[in-house]
């Protein structure tokens, strides 16, 4: 379970300061995604809304696991349901010449399949994770979630040069194990 589990406890507890943090800390992000892509503002926070909704149902009716960081998950479901409106909407770009269509891809699949990928290998390096030693498990963790690791350190009792040789060495190790589940799962396919 990744520690952004915390988001969807909010919104499965319907917690308004939790479900207010996920709003200020995500909120921008998924509009500036929407007005990237041809929508509005107002676009962007019904997106929002519609998506946290969803995620609500699927921690209720399925106890979702978060296995990656929320904001990657939040952004593809927003990404998804903002696709579809548009696909129903059939909303293309106004252009000059009809010629100018011929050169248009549509990399939305592809966006959406690099997402997709991105994704499972964060689930990947979350799952090799959880095979390190339990220091090495919070170290890390606790450095990806907290931005001072000088309070990192105090609240471990230890000094601000051992964690970082500790983390380095962890984060070392980790990747190692990741190289090695790749390689091994590439060679079973």
């Amino acid at each position: 379970m990744h520690a952004d589990q915390k988001y969807i406890d909010y919104l499965k507890s319907n917690d308004a300061l939790g479900i207010q943090s996920i709003y200020t800390q995500f909120g921008k992000k998924v509009v500036r995604m929407i007005c990237f892509n041809n929508g509005s503002e107002d676009d962007a926070y019904d997106i929002l809304q519609e998506s946290l909704v969803d995620i609500y149902h699927m921690g209720l009716d399925k106890n979702y696991q978060l296995t990656t960081s929320f904001e990657s998950f939040l952004l593809m479901v927003c990404k998804r349901k903002w696709l579809n409106a548009l696909k129903k909407a059939k909303q293309i770009e106004v252009t000059k010449s009809t010629d100018d269509l011929y050169g248009i891809e549509d990399v939305s699949d592809l966006t959406l399949q690099e997402e997709l990928e991105h994704i499972e290998r964060e689930n990947e390096v979350m799952r090799v994770l959880a095979t390190l030693g339990d220091r090495c498990q919070e170290i890390i963790k606790r450095c990806i979630t907290e931005k001072h690791q000088e309070q990192i350190a105090v609240s471990l009792g230890v000094t601000y040069a051992y964690l970082r040789k500790k983390k380095s060495e962890c984060m070392a190790t980790l990747m190692e194990r990741v190289n090695m589940y790749t390689s091994y799962k590439t060679k079973k396919s």
